[in-house]
């Protein structure tokens, strides 16, 4: 017998002498994704925390069940608009910069029974047999790769057992070719908004408003998980959701958190904005306004975005369109209660010749693209995406 296995169990609490207090290191890879994630999705800390916990298991082979089973297996559960898609896209943006891991199903097309051919493929002497399945092995068998089903409960029951087999045996037979697909490399995230209505019943109870408190959001979140899990239960069978390794709960947005993704927003417009050299400034009570009326923690970011677009994006447009900003302006946006004009934003501009030569670089730039010869353009295929150093990690140790 080897040393490593003679010492024996203490019976109490006493620490044997020579053994060392463990305590967390630094050196795991996985902490920079999880890092980046979190500089990405905001205010879904303990989600992110959750995704690269799971994904820790996987790396050392710690996940219970058959070897050839996916990496691992997430249902990402919680109300809309809070960041589910888009942490699924993010990781595999993390994993393959670039470009070519990420796969998405979207469930709400297979709602019959037939449509599920469209992702395996038609059988023999059956309509569309010619056609690619989506399920592409190419990128499914790509190393690290993220394969997500997005609104998993709008799919039919035969989508579920097709995913059934995914995250038990971890493969599927393409009927149109009989090729035998693995999951074995892959990630597998499903989304769900199960339990929508009585989340939205929920928040209009507990009247969650644009300045609650972190403590009342967080008691908000773990209702929000417990009505969905309860939902999620009703919705599929026992057996399918034992086969989850993971359900990770995305709760609703904060107000901090929506002033975060405000801010986000602002320096995306802008990035676009200066292809016509103007940035945009906007006053803090301006955005205060923007932000009560887009806050809505039932649809959680997107109403935010639809406000941006009525209350920046088209006023601006047309201002430069009509000659009242010019191209080359500095614009501050400011809050006024609605006495000018009837409006409650108003945009006051200086001109700007460091910005307008901006504007006209950027613009300059985009016209020689277009007009560039088809047959001067790099036709080189890029290079199989590799990721960074830290994906590869993992499942480069053996899965037990």
């Amino acid at each position: 017998m080897s040393t490593a296995h003679q010492f024996a169990t203490p019976s109490n609490d006493t620490i044997p002498e020579g053994m060392q207090l463990a305590t967390r290191g630094t050196a795991n890879p996985l902490d920079e994704i999880e890092q980046d994630l979190r500089s990405a999705i905001f205010g879904q800390n303990r989600a992110i925390e959750s995704v690269i916990r799971a994904m820790n298991r996987a790396r050392f082979g710690f996940a219970a069940g058959n070897r050839n089973r996916p990496l691992v297996n997430l249902m990402f559960l919680g109300p809309t608009g809070v960041g589910k898609s888009e942490c699924a896209k993010r990781l595999a943006q993390r994993l393959h910069p670039a470009g070519g891991g990420f796969l998405k199903i979207d469930c709400s097309l297979f709602s019959q029974g037939h449509e599920v051919s469209a992702l395996v493929g038609a059988p023999p002497s059956y309509v569309g047999r010619d056609q690619k399945p989506l399920l592409d092995p190419d990128i499914i068998e790509m190393e690290n790769s993220v394969v997500l089903f997005d609104e998993i409960e709008k799919g039919t029951a035969e989508l579920w057992n097709l995913l059934l087999q995914i995250m038990e045996d971890g493969e599927v037979t393409l009927l149109n070719s009989a090729r035998t697909v693995s999951f074995r490399n892959c990630i597998l995230i499903m989304t769900t908004n199960v339990g929508a209505k009585e989340m939205v019943d929920y928040l209009d109870k507990r009247n969650i408003g644009f300045k609650s408190t972190r403590q009342d959001m967080e008691a908000t979140g773990q209702q929000i998980y417990q009505i969905g899990f309860e939902a999620l239960q009703r919705h599929f069978r026992p057996e399918w959701i034992n086969r989850i390794d993971e359900i990770i709960a995305f709760r609703p947005l904060s107000s901090a958190t929506m002033s975060r993704i405000f801010d986000r927003m602002l320096d995306e417009a802008n990035e676009q904005y200066l292809n016509y050299g103007i940035k945009v400034l906007i006053s803090e009570a301006s955005k205060d306004h923007i932000l009560r009326k887009g806050y809505n923690p039932t649809f959680g970011a997107r109403p935010l975005r639809a406000r941006m677009l009525k209350d920046i994006d088209a006023p601006l447009a047309d201002l430069l369109a009509s000659g009242g900003i010019p191209q080359g302006s500095k614009v501050l946006v400011v809050y006024n209660g609605g006495d000018v004009y009837g409006e409650e934003l108003s945009f006051y501009y200086e001109r700007d010749n460091d910005l307008e030569s901006l504007g006209r670089k950027r613009r300059e730039a985009v016209q020689q693209a277009v007009k560039r010869p088809v047959a001067q353009q790099d036709t080189k295929a890029p290079a199989p995406s590799q990721g960074p150093a830290m994906a590869k990690t993992i499942d480069n140790a053996g899965r037990r």
